[in-house]
């Protein structure tokens, strides 16, 4: 039995089920006040203005998305910005963010819709703080191998609006925030960097893992934080601060509906399916491929039952640590997979006669690059040295595009995290 088609269908059945424009169409019907004022910030908000629309609202707004993600919208301003590295255009964002929330007062009421890449789409650097910093800063993260949590917990001192403060520019309004979370641990404070949220995260804290990083050899970090220290820059908004106390936060969709929607799907399919617990993704792209392949080896070893298939559905966010001189191309998707696929074609008898991965991003865009992640089978011809010398180069994107492995999808219009499916048979 051929299981690809099985996991891109699975794939396909995960998008639907986070699709953000009836997803926000809902929670929008349900809200007691209706607002006067929308801003829709990342790679959903035009999906998510859209539909606010379509549920009745009459008011202005304003849309920054990604150029893959632009659309006009009646009534709405909409701005396409620049992801993953922020722009000039992230710049004008940022300050049309600012212009309509410092005119609000405390009749109004601010529906922020909020989904994930808006960090990077709206950059709006802090006081003394250039674009260009913004930029080095940014490449430093992405190449820096850290989680997300960790990546936004930096984001937030060096930012004007993240952190809570553009909650704080907007003081005395009345905000509710519609979050899609593209955040393995769907802390509101991560998705998008909070700009209606506290940052947890005491100072010391953050310094600490800076100076971990090495973050603080580029040379305007220290002294940008050394200013924040002496009062002369203002920080993120820490907890307790009443800035926050007209703020209603609600997390409408989630890495977890869509896995449910995918494991749905397959089991549906191949009612026989026996289902492998596995650990969320993350940590180091290429180490989790190699894990979940040796955990699918072990299972497929003490299978009892080898006429029937055997997989699971697993999310969350991985990371890759790049050179940041010579970075490749591809994303985590892509590595996931083929280190995935390594293990598993070089395992000669040891692993399963037939399987089929899937790994890819819910927006469709992994890395810097045009598809959503790799689709690999057993079926397929599997050129082992080649393999690794991509995987050590990180340049898993011309590998899976010579071999036809590409997961392309196109760009979703919504961001919630990735996703692995992955089918299995051991006769």
């Amino acid at each position: 039995m051929h299981f690809d088609n099985i996991v891109r269908d699975g794939f396909i059945a995960a998008l639907a089920a986070g699709d953000p424009g009836s997803i926000t169409k809902e929670a929008y019907s349900n809200l007691p006040k209706p607002p006067n004022v929308i801003i829709a910030l990342g790679k959903a908000a035009g999906a998510m203005a859209a539909a606010v629309r379509a549920a009745g609202y009459d008011g202005t707004g304003l849309v920054v998305t990604n150029d893959e993600n632009y659309r006009k919208i009646p009534g709405f301003d909409c701005i396409a910005s620049a992801h993953p590295v922020p722009d000039e255009r992230g710049i004008a964002a940022a300050i049309a963010v600012e212009n309509i929330v410092r005119s609000l007062n405390e009749s109004d009421h601010l529906l922020l819709l909020i989904s994930g890449g808006g960090s990077a789409l709206v950059p709006a650097p802090a006081v003394g703080i250039t674009l260009a910093q913004k930029i080095r800063l940014n490449d430093a993260l992405l190449s820096s191998g850290l989680d997300i949590d960790a990546m936004n917990i930096v984001r937030r001192l060096f930012s004007r609006l993240k952190g809570g403060q553009l909650a704080r520019l907007a003081a005395p309004a009345r905000i509710t925030q519609f979050l899609l979370s593209d955040v393995p641990s769907n802390l509101p404070e991560s998705i998008a960097s909070g700009p209606a949220v506290a940052d947890p995260v005491p100072f010391e804290d953050a310094l600490a893992l800076i100076r971990a990083n090495m973050l603080d050899q580029l040379d305007f970090v220290m002294p940008h934080l050394d200013a924040i220290v002496r009062g002369e820059v203002v920080g993120p908004v820490r907890c307790g601060d009443v800035v926050l106390d007209k703020v209603n936060t609600q997390i409408l969709a989630s890495n977890e509906q869509c896995r449910a929607a995918a494991s749905s799907y397959i089991q549906h399919t191949l009612p026989q399916l026996r289902v492998i617990s596995t650990p969320v993704l993350d940590g180091e792209a290429s180490q989790m491929g190699r894990d979940l392949a040796e955990l699918m080896i072990e299972q497929h070893a003490g299978n009892e039952t080898p006429d029937k298939p055997f997989g699971f559905v697993a999310g969350g966010e991985t990371t890759v640590k790049l050179d940041i001189d010579n970075p490749g191309r591809g994303g985590r998707s892509q590595e996931l997979a083929l280190a995935f696929a390594s293990v598993m074609h070089t395992s000669g008898s040891k692993a399963p006669k037939n399987w089929t991965i899937l790994a890819g991003g819910t927006d469709g865009r992994d890395g810097p690059t045009d598809a959503a992640g790799g689709l690999i089978s057993a079926l397929q011809h599997f050129d082992s040295s080649a393999a690794i010398a991509a995987l050590s180069s990180h340049n898993s994107y011309e590998y899976l595009k010579t071999n036809n492995q590409l997961l392309m999808v196109g760009s979703t219009g919504t961001n919630l995290a990735d996703l692995v499916l992955f089918i299995a048979q051991s006769n």
